[in-house]
């Protein structure tokens, strides 16, 4: 993996970011890059523990803290939950990256993708938003 640049570093040291759909793909990426900018890191899976939970350990290695963090974001119930945590361990969120998305997957009713790509990116916005400082940062990749 390249290294972030001084200026990223700087910036993001000591920074709190979660990465909704952390376990995989542009979500683990992100939250590994994020590591290495000395940011803290809470990875959100739905059913990945296994992929979190190595997502978690590469954070890590740059000397950053990690928090898998389960939560199924359609669930307002888990997604209030997964902030709960973050404010008991890191006590404040400066970056927001909403990266779950999806819709295609099988037996889930024909609402499930405007319900996680539109209705619960709202709401995890809503409940990160009382966590963030000024100067706080949303990223939505959907």
């Amino acid at each position: 993996m390249t290294k972030p640049s001084i200026y990223n570093v700087k910036r993001l040291a000591g920074k709190v970011a979660l990465v909704t759909g952390g376990s995989r793909g542009v979500g683990a990426r992100t939250a590994v890059i994020l590591g290495q900018a000395r940011a803290n890191v809470a990875i959100n899976y739905r059913d990945k523990i296994r992929r979190a939970e190595e997502v978690a350990e590469l954070v890590r290695r740059f000397g950053s803290r990690a928090l898998p963090v389960k939560a199924d974001i359609t669930s307002a119930l888990e997604t209030a939950e997964m902030f709960a945590k973050v404010r008991a361990l890191f006590g404040k969120l400066d970056v927001l990256v909403l990266n779950a998305s999806g819709g295609l997957e099988k037996d889930v009713a024909p609402s499930y993708a405007m319900e996680l790509n539109k209705t619960a990116q709202v709401r995890a916005l809503e409940d990160a938003i009382p966590l963030m400082a000024d100067g706080g940062r949303i990223v939505f990749v959907t």
